[in-house]
């Protein structure tokens, strides 16, 4: 009863921060802050950037037609009693500060992927990485590897739930097994913005995301190939994977491939396509809710030491 108490107190101290920096008063202060900083140090080519990116992003984004997939409960949490469950991330080269849970679900094994030898928790189980998986290539492609092979990683395991290393738990998040489809074995998030991977690839360019020749030639393939518009997006930060279902094996696994072969080190354009190439529906992966950044058991934002 505590531990319930505790948990509900923990998320809704959560929602509170989350409704607010989502809240319009909070970006526009925070706005205003930016820009007097950068004005304060006299940078006044990047305040000129900053503006003309956010124009161009907002002249992309009225044309993207946002995803409309409801979030879907297959089963509920008394089916998971008695199952092996784990949750994992992977930081590698510094890029994230390893944060450790606020709520530990005494039936979940947590487990943090490093290279940093110094690592230290006292709730999740640190694992350095193999030298094999080293050798694969760099962190961003490290990275994807865990996040793709997770009956690999967990072979005595039923259940995984990936998180990015910029995501910190506050919540019980056996929650999102629940909304595993059986027909990939899977569950995510639906894209909060756009439902079409040639959209994406507009955003990306501005962003400044992944290798814009290599994105250009990965979706004028997909094109050639009769890839639709609009097929549908998810966000990939949060992965749940039902360990012992052959199709989140057979999906992931060619997710992997069409990943590696693309070069173009975006995961989001790759996974719609490989989902229609293999007669599969982007409502075929479970979706755990409408976007990532607006869920209250957990928190989303980079944290550097």
């Amino acid at each position: 009863m505590e531990d319930k108490y505790y948990l509900k107190v923990i998320e809704e101290l959560n929602k509170e921060y989350i409704d607010v920096i989502n809240s319009k008063e909070y970006k526009l202060g925070n706005k205003i802050i930016k820009l007097f900083q950068n004005l304060k140090k006299g940078k006044i080519i990047t305040i000129i950037k900053k503006q003309i990116k956010n124009s161009r992003l907002k002249r992309v984004q009225k044309k993207h037609r946002v995803n409309n997939i409801e979030a879907k409960t297959y089963f509920d949490l008394t089916q998971l009693e008695g199952k092996k469950i784990a949750i994992y991330t992977c930081i590698t080269g510094g890029y994230d500060y390893l944060t450790d849970p606020v709520y530990k679900n005494p039936q979940i094994d947590y487990y943090l992927f490093t290279d940093d030898k110094n690592a230290k928790s006292d709730v999740w189980k640190v694992m350095q990485i193999p030298e094999k998986i080293k050798k694969i290539g760099n962190n961003i492609i490290i990275n994807r590897y865990f996040k793709m092979h997770p009956q690999e990683l967990f072979e005595n395991y039923d259940y995984s739930i990936y998180v990015d290393g910029n995501i910190s738990v506050f919540g019980d998040l056996r929650e999102y097994l629940c909304h595993i489809n059986d027909k990939t074995g899977l569950a995510m998030y639906s894209h909060e913005i756009r439902d079409c991977i040639y959209d994406e690839k507009d955003a990306c360019k501005i962003l400044k995301k992944g290798d814009p020749k290599k994105i250009n030639e990965q979706l004028e393939k997909y094109k050639k190939e009769g890839f639709p518009r609009h097929f549908g997006m998810v966000e990939c930060p949060v992965i749940a994977t039902d360990l012992k279902n052959t199709n989140s094996k057979k999906v992931l696994d060619l997710w992997w491939q069409e990943f590696i072969k693309s070069e173009s080190g975006r995961d989001q354009l790759a996974l719609p396509y490989i989902l229609w190439k293999n007669n599969y529906e982007i409502s075929d992966l479970g979706i755990i809710g409408s976007t990532v950044f607006k869920d209250y058991r957990i928190r989303t934002g980079r944290i550097h030491k």
